[in-house]
């Protein structure tokens, strides 16, 4: 089995976060799309790098922050680079009156800050002095760090915790108030550039939307909003669609968007998007290593899973790996597409409506809607003869359309089914949003009307797209069985918006459900990595949850799973829950 190469280790290692920080800047590729967005990421202001999972929003914070530190001594700008992952597992927990997320992000700012002055070596070394000294009363680095993972480790066991009170007095309300308030938070940062003549501070927050709880995504983007100003650059990396940001944050106001989409059509575009895919594949498999020998020798295969992919990087590495597993030919790409589709792209989607309870509806009829009638209708105009023989793989709705479509379309963006691809003309000189299915499934409900992928995807055109309409009755037939399904309000009984906190007619609060708990308990072969790692992992850790509270040195008991395997498997659990 290929993955049995220890070569194919880094081609399992499809998220950021399986790598180490050395590893990161020499297995990233830069085209002109990601250094534009690496040197925005690096400026000042406030920025939302936007995209859906895999499309390697992490990847481009990590190298960011890598090129930052390589020129601090001369630039004095300091990167510091914050993961939430995780977070769900603080879902609705308080630290007596305070909530314990808002703490808990505070607590990661202070510590990430504090590991990137240890890490540039401007505190821990001899006769250096610890810039928090003054707030915790503890003299060396080493005692700070390991305080501050005490505390962040004390907060999330706070979700399980039987005894909660003794864990609260072991956390201390001294640090509970100082850490919630995050006026506290801003005056320790401003008074660490001020000590240590740093220029500018950049954060780049990640995982930071991608829980599923609106309320603490709102907690965070009123940190972010407070933390930025002079000095004090934010970055954060979100989900498309779907993340709440709160009544006091706008976007486009309060933070410009960078959106991570690399896809283009034409020649051009898909010459380039090969390149860079091909550059990642050089990266990662050694230079006299017979599988890099194997795929680079079959480019036809290669090319086909670079196009597949729709310019995700985690979803070429995946469709690579299951169709090396099945031989690498032509029959073991169709399998493979197939394959990916059915048991990754889809599966996930729908998993949603355990994530999203309040979205579960428009999840599974967003779906149903998409594959039984606008694929359908995307098909049938592939099919017709054309003179220009253009292929489409987009599609158009008037921006004035149901927000319940909108909010389905918007769902199948954040799963990366579709991409948004921004706004265009379309009939009676209105405008109207154009859409994009990913290739792979068009291609596996057959919406080309040549079976030949290059053929297929060398004719797609940005300019052909499938125009609908406000007053479609096949689509209405679709909204009207959303509103039927709409959750009620248990006071008055009217329709009740998705995440909606009180009843707009009676004013009744509106129950809410915990996510977590099923999550953790969800088994961990619904977890995507490769169904070898599933077959070591399972006898030992059956659930989610077992992964979550196994430390890597405990994963790394199991045979076959050392230092990158493990990793792949916690993160992979980690961004389970998280998102």
């Amino acid at each position: 089995m290929t993955t049995n190469i220890p070569d194919s280790d880094l081609l399992q290692a499809a998220r950021c976060e399986d790598l180490v920080y050395d590893q990161i800047s020499q297995l990233t590729v830069l085209g002109d799309f990601e250094r534009k967005m690496i040197d925005t990421l690096k400026q000042s202001g406030a920025h939302l790098l936007m995209g859906a999972r895999g499309v390697g929003k992490s990847m481009l914070l990590r190298q960011a922050e890598i090129e930052l530190d390589n020129n601090f001594q001369e630039t004095r700008k300091l990167a510091v680079y914050v993961t939430f992952k995780t977070s769900t597992l603080l879902e609705g927990v308080k630290a007596e009156e305070r909530d314990a997320f808002q703490v808990w992000v505070g607590a990661k700012i202070l510590q990430a800050l504090h590991d990137k002055l240890t890490q540039l070596n401007l505190i821990g070394h001899e006769g250096s002095t610890d810039p928090y000294y003054r707030i915790f009363g503890i003299e060396s680095a080493y005692g700070t760090k390991t305080m501050l993972q005490e505390k962040i480790h004390q907060l999330q066991k706070l979700s399980v915790a039987v005894d909660k009170e003794k864990v609260i007095n072991d956390i201390g309300s001294d640090f509970l108030d100082r850490v919630n308030d995050v006026s506290f938070i801003n005056e320790i940062i401003r008074d660490v550039l001020g000590e240590f003549n740093i220029e500018k501070l950049i954060f780049l927050f990640d995982e930071a939307a991608h829980t599923f709880i609106p309320s603490q995504q709102e907690i965070f983007f009123e940190i972010f909003k407070l933390l930025h100003g002079g000095k004090i650059a934010v970055k954060a990396a979100v989900y498309p669609s779907v993340t709440t940001y709160g009544r006091n944050f706008e976007v486009g106001h309060d933070a410009i968007v960078l959106h991570m989409d690399r896809y283009e059509t034409g020649e051009l575009g898909r010459r380039n998007n090969r390149q860079l895919f091909r550059n990642l594949l050089e990266k990662r498999l050694p230079q006299q290593s017979q599988l890099r020998k194997k795929i680079f020798q079959r480019g036809e295969i290669l090319d086909h899973c670079i196009d597949l992919s729709t310019g995700n990087p985690r979803a070429f590495l995946h469709l690579l790996i299951r169709t090396l597993d099945k031989g690498f030919t032509n029959r073991a790409l169709l399998l493979s597409t197939q394959e990916f589709i059915d048991q990754e792209l889809l599966p996930y989607h729908n998993s949603l409506t355990n994530r999203l309870p309040k979205y579960s509806n428009h999840i599974k009829i967003g779906i149903e809607l998409l594959r039984s009638y606008i694929i359908q209708e995307i098909r049938e105009k592939n099919l017709r003869e054309k003179k220009n023989n253009y292929q489409s793989a987009f599609f158009t709705f008037p921006r004035d359309i149901s927000p319940n479509l909108k909010l389905a379309l918007d769902i199948l963006c954040y799963s990366g089914v579709l991409t948004n691809k921004g706004t265009i003309k379309i009939a009676d000189r209105k405008t109207g949003l154009r859409y994009m299915v990913h290739l792979a499934l068009l291609t596996t409900e057959k919406a080309f009307s040549s079976t030949n992928i290059s053929e297929a995807l060398g004719s797609i055109s940005l300019t052909d797209y499938r125009e609908f309409n406000s007053n479609d009755p096949a689509i209405d037939s679709y909204l009207l069985r959303l509103r039927e399904l709409s959750e009620k309000c248990t006071g008055c009984n009217i329709d009740l918006p998705p995440n909606a906190k009180f009843c707009s007619e009676c004013g009744k609060k509106v129950e809410t459900t915990s996510i977590i708990s099923s999550l953790l308990d969800e088994p961990m072969t619904n977890l995507p990595i490769d169904n070898f790692l599933k077959r070591l992992v399972n006898p030992v850790y059956p659930r989610v949850g077992d992964i979550i509270q196994a430390s890597r040195e405990e994963l790394m008991e199991i045979k076959w799973i050392k230092d990158v395997r493990s990793r792949i498997v916690k993160n992979a659990a980690d961004e389970f829950v998280s998102g």
